[in-house]
């Protein structure tokens, strides 16, 4: 009687698995829901509608985009790691909902590396390091040097606190042991008209916006943040090659999923983005605002978010930044 209560046992817990298991060998069998941190028209917005249109094709089935917003996009992220791992509820996450906001604000409730799973890199973003001509610097190491020999005097302007031109800037004052007057605008295209004025020093600001100026002789340009150079600005080194290879910097984005999920459902849906981020289209929408392809499948991606947490958590609390 004994071995025919484990026996039924067994069979039992099978039978109440069989509807999981059938659900992940015909995935997806239903609508994905695609949870976008960011408002609807944002760029995060606008590149993951074009990501999802290629990627419903290839799925059979139709992407939902759920736009919630909050807490530089902590509220959507957090709303994804409780969501039922069986993946039909996603997440692109970014630099921000899974590299910073948990070292920036007190109030997340989730963590960014052991609450996900990150599927595959999407898409990313470099700043490049500019300077008013009337410095007269022309390299990082002159900036840095003069930075050490006279602390605080150069103000560095940025698009406000917490966003990617001030993070950019406490890993250059980390990894150099500088410190420089941050001034935090409202919006970084403030900062820079007073860069180009001369109201400000210096500033991290996003390649595409400041490589105009910088071809006009406006601002002069020292470094990229990515670590290969940017077709947009060939002829200016990244900070490996202006001798800083630490400060290296993205804004980036992924799809993610609740821990959990399967592995199965985990290698199908990185393989399809591989496939889908070959498509013209998205090359087109993603060069149309200075954006490139980061194809960075599963294992892979998910070591280098963990790296970027771990990253940025030494640095802001080094500094002693922090957010409401």
């Amino acid at each position: 009687m004994t071995i025919n209560r484990r026996q039924f046992s067994a069979a039992a817990g099978l039978l109440s698995l069989s509807p999981m298991l059938r659900a992940q060998e015909a995935y997806p069998a239903r609508p994905i829901t695609l949870v976008v941190p960011f408002s609807a028209g944002s760029v995060v917005d606008q590149q993951t509608r074009v990501i999802a249109r290629v990627l419903s094709t290839r799925l059979g089935q139709p992407f939902v985009i759920d736009n919630k917003v909050g807490v530089s996009g902590s509220i959507g992220a957090e709303f994804v790691s409780r969501a039922a791992p069986d993946g039909y509820t996603l997440l692109v996450g970014t630099q921000g909902t899974q590299g910073t906001n948990s070292a920036l604000y007190k109030t997340i409730r989730y963590d960014p590396v052991k609450d996900f799973v990150a599927i595959h890199g999407l898409s990313g973003n470099a700043n490049v390091l500019v300077v008013s001509p009337h410095l007269g610097i022309g390299t990082v190491a002159e900036l840095v040097a003069y930075a050490r020999t006279n602390p605080g005097k150069l103000n560095f302007g940025s698009g406000g606190n917490g966003t990617s031109g001030h993070l950019c800037l406490e890993l250059l004052q980390n990894r150099t042991g500088t410190r420089f007057t941050h001034v935090p605008y409202k919006a970084s295209s403030a900062a820079l008209v007073d860069l180009i004025s001369g109201n400000v020093d210096a500033m991290f600001d996003f390649v595409q916006t400041s490589a105009p100026h910088i071809r006009n002789g406006k601002i002069r340009a020292l470094a990229v943040t990515r670590g290969q150079r940017m077709p947009m600005l060939p002829d200016v080194p990244t900070m490996a090659e202006a001798g800083y290879p630490g400060i290296e910097a993205l804004s980036w984005g992924g799809l993610f999923a609740p821990a959990k999920t399967p592995e199965a459902i985990v290698k199908r849906l990185s393989a399809e983005v591989t496939e889908t981020l070959r498509s013209p289209e998205i090359k087109s929408s993603l060069d149309a605002v200075g954006s490139f392809i980061i194809d960075m499948p599963h294992p892979e991606f998910q070591a280098y978010v963990a790296h970027e947490a771990a990253k940025w958590t030494e640095v802001l609390r080094t500094a002693g930044v922090s957010l409401e």
